[in-house]
């Protein structure tokens, strides 16, 4: 744990804009993150986005069933190296590896190879531009089925201390966000749960990517 702390912190410093925080979730945002998948126990096909040292993703892996299948999504190389070593001794990883793949690389990039029942996303859109979120979102948007449901996190009350203390080129991107957000939430059934027992609390939504 330890390690992992110092790895997040490292990373938080090099790469802020991707990295977005520098200590992991708590066990219990990554079991918030991770409510959907336990909602129904057939076969599902996973997709984990920004995983870092891997603190959601042992939580996937402890709940997953035969025939689910795990695609792990890290654009750091230092976190998916150190992803990939936590995860050696992880029993559920090695009952599991089978049907658990990697892709090193931006979230836009993911192979269209079949579609997704759960999204767990950990991604810090805020620090993104807008051009770059609707990337993404298109990109899982084509990736998802009527029934897919995704999950992400925002740290409360970061969006709107942002519209007031940021640079003005910040606010303005905030500004855009919320705008695109806002939309987002109307349009895909946004639900909202909250977790105090983290660093920093969390607000953690969950969008039927399915149009309302």
């Amino acid at each position: 744990m330890i390690k992992d702390h110092v790895v997040y912190f490292t990373e938080f410093l090099k790469e802020f804009q991707n990295t977005g925080t520098c200590f992991p979730s708590s066990k219990w945002a990554a079991r918030a993150l991770t409510n959907p998948m336990r909602a129904t126990r057939t076969p599902q096909r996973i997709l984990e986005l920004g995983p870092g040292t891997g603190v959601v993703t042992v939580r996937i892996l402890k709940d997953m069933i035969p025939g689910d299948r795990l695609t792990i999504c890290e654009i750091n190389p230092r976190f998916m190296a150190a992803l990939k070593e936590n995860l050696k001794s992880n029993p559920d990883y090695q009952l599991h590896k089978a049907n658990i793949s990697f892709f090193e690389g931006p979230a836009q990039e993911i192979p269209e190879d079949g579609p997704y029942d759960l999204i767990v996303c950990a991604l810090p859109f805020l620090n993104f531009d807008l051009t770059t979120v609707e990337e993404i979102f298109s990109k899982l948007q084509r990736v998802s089925t009527a029934h897919t449901k995704m999950t992400y996190y925002e740290y409360i009350g970061l969006r709107s201390i942002g519209k007031m203390v940021a640079p003005a080129e910040r606010k303005q991107n905030l500004k855009k966000l919320d705008v695109f957000f806002s939309g987002m939430y109307k349009r895909h059934n946004m639900q909202r749960e909250r977790v105090w027992l983290n660093f920093l609390p969390i607000n953690i939504y969950t969008l039927h990517m399915a149009p309302a």
